[in-house]
């Protein structure tokens, strides 16, 4: 009995760890909004060169998804965009719950709080405030789309995950069954 209470203790603080990380992320998301819609709610001018014109803060109100995807009008884009959002924050609560590798929970976590980050705007404006604007020289179009912390935090789980299932856990089944192998020789 005590053994199982020990493995309960030890999910419920690797729980509040991510916890932790996913209210870090999303309050980091949040506050850098906040700040951004403060700072040009009464300004004339929309963007502000930080690295000359290579990195620029520039508000935009983003009705649609990454990379400006539409699925119709205002209010229909909306209430889409609201109801894709929760469904994809429940099968990536199932997928964290189900998996038990930390790196891939990290990225589930990740991936969450920038769902949530989004879902948030889109309840609260309709619309999801975008400000980080890159331009990367000689790139297939003119200037990348202008994103938020939450779009980062989607890439970047997205992107550990892919690294996960590719490289991580392939070596280990190799390793696995190379192991096998000289077990039975």
């Amino acid at each position: 009995m005590k053994k199982g209470l020990i493995i309960i203790t030890e999910k419920i603080i690797n729980l509040k760890k991510y916890l932790l990380l996913f209210l870090l992320f999303l309050s980091l998301d949040q506050f850098s909004k906040i700040i951004i819609r403060k700072i040009f709610s009464n300004n004339i001018k929309n963007s502000y060169n930080i690295i000359g014109n290579f990195f620029r803060i520039t508000h935009t109100q983003n009705p649609g998804a990454v990379f400006g995807i539409s699925l119709g009008s205002g209010i229909l884009n909306q209430i889409l965009f609201i109801l894709i959002s929760i469904i994809a924050i429940c099968i990536l609560i199932y997928l964290f719950q189900k998996n038990s590798h930390t790196l891939v929970n990290f990225g589930f976590m990740l991936i969450l709080s920038g769902a949530v980050g989004n879902l948030i705007d889109r309840i609260a404006f309709g619309t999801v405030t975008d400000f980080l604007d890159f331009d990367f020289p000689d790139f297939i179009i003119e200037r990348w789309y202008i994103f938020n912390i939450a779009d980062s935090c989607i890439v970047i789980g997205v992107i550990v995950i892919i690294i996960y299932y590719t490289f991580i856990e392939k070596s280990a089944k190799v390793g696995k069954v190379s192991a096998r192998r000289d077990n039975e020789i």
